[in-house]
């Protein structure tokens, strides 16, 4: 088992989920290199900043704008929709990988729900098919225009039995969703969305659930070994049956103790090695990074909060009068260090982003660190807002973008984000 300080693990998760070491180019050519290196952007239909997975890669790549990232991944096929952890953007090449998964049924709630589904109405699921195969890319939109299986059927998002044989058919890995549009799912025929190159690969059944469980390592960084059930969802049978026991052996996994936490994380097995790269690294503290609520830096939240001294609650779902800091928080980041959170929202008619609160930490500066106001501009060109409002009623105009030199891509520098070998 390794054995690690605070910082040494801090800075390895900083490295691991890509907001440390790693610069990429900006616009498109930095989003397609961030997903190659990320494997999986968490959706969620909010659209308060942009949506997660925008908030996600605007983290650590310049010249990005909200949608800009779904709709090149969907347009480039760089990734597919489906399960992981949570709903996810997942890179392409992993789509072998989760095949499995959709052979052994999907996520047990929406197989269950395409089961009640053949019962109440038999025909819906075929008929949906047909119409995607003859029809496709199809929404709910397009089913209800031509009356198909629009019998009443109640269920989580949905409302008629064309809506979850969507569902169930995409569960199953029969659809596939080709794009969005105004983050309305289009679904197609799986083999015609995925590419076939990738479709024809095979992952070993008795591979799937190793190989899964370090995916979800690299993905995290740092993964707690017990606790933060949220983090384990799909693969906690993997404690039991001996899957974690035989990567550790062999050897793909490692265990690291960090000073002052009892439960142990899972690293990559080369950690030490990683660590010692990481190390080297000197985190930009120019400049504030805004993280998404959904971020791979934050999916464990019980062991972010022991390993980084900061509690981070989405609060979304919260009635107002419960919340301790607000309705969409972002923690701020500049350089190894969470400064503070704030709530804002975007005013699209005004182009303001307006922020409600801002909370720093302990000893940090606030609104008055020139990092955090550098991350203001940044964000501000992010949202194209021409002005932040602040709690105090004081504006910050976007000043206009500075010329600079396109920074070179690190992504294969012996930082090793994402979980190449150093």
């Amino acid at each position: 088992m390794l054995e690690w300080n605070r910082d040494q693990a801090r800075r390895y998760h900083l490295v691991s989920v890509c907001l440390a070491g790693s610069t990429y180019p900006p616009g498109e050519a930095g989003i397609r290199q961030a997903f190659a290196d990320l494997r999986s952007l968490q959706l969620d239909p909010l659209p308060v900043l942009g949506r997660n997975h925008d908030l996600v890669i605007q983290a650590r790549v310049d010249g990005t704008h909200p949608d800009d990232a779904l709709n090149l991944i969907h347009r480039e096929r760089l990734g597919f929709e489906y399960w992981n952890k949570a709903l996810c953007a997942i890179s392409i090449e992993r789509y072998p990988l989760l095949r499995r998964f959709t052979e052994q049924g999907g996520e047990a709630y929406t197989r269950g729900r395409a089961e009640k589904l053949a019962r109440d109405y038999p025909e819906a699921l075929d008929d949906v098919y047909r119409a995607v195969e003859a029809h496709g890319p199809l929404s709910s939109r397009e089913l209800k225009t031509y009356d198909i299986a629009q019998g009443e059927h109640r269920g989580w998002k949905s409302t008629t039995a064309a809506n979850a044989a969507l569902d169930a058919l995409w569960n199953s890995g029969r659809l596939a969703v080709s794009h969005r549009d105004n983050y309305r799912r289009y679904f197609d025929l799986s083999e015609r969305v995925i590419p076939s190159a990738v479709r024809d690969q095979t992952v070993p059944g008795g591979e799937f659930m190793a190989r899964w469980l370090v995916d979800r390592v690299r993905m995290a960084g740092l993964l707690p070994s017990a606790g933060d059930a949220e983090i384990w969802v799909f693969l906690p049978a993997a404690r039991a049956d001996g899957t974690l026991s035989g990567l550790l052996e062999r050897g793909d996994l490692a265990e690291v103790r960090v000073e002052g936490i009892k439960t142990p994380f899972l690293a990559l097995g080369d950690a030490a090695q990683r660590l010692a790269a990481a190390e080297k690294v000197e985190p930009d503290r120019s400049t504030a990074r805004f993280i998404a609520p959904l971020d791979p830096f934050l999916w464990a939240r019980t062991a972010f909060e022991r390993l980084w001294s900061f509690r981070y609650a989405w609060e979304v779902y919260k009635p107002k009068e419960k919340r301790e800091f607000g309705y969409y928080v972002l923690p701020v980041l500049v350089g190894d260090r969470l400064v503070g959170r704030f709530d804002a929202a975007l005013e699209r008619r005004e182009s303001r982003l307006r922020i409600h609160a801002y909370h720093a930490e302990p000893e940090a500066r606030g609104l008055a660190d020139p990092a955090v106001y550098a991350g203001f501009q940044r964000f501000l060109g992010y949202l194209n807002a021409d002005a932040a409002v602040l709690p105090s009623g004081e504006t910050w105009e976007r000043e206009p973008a500075r010329s600079e030199p396109t920074r070179p891509s690190s992504r294969r520098s012996a930082t090793s984000c994402g979980g190449r070998r150093p």
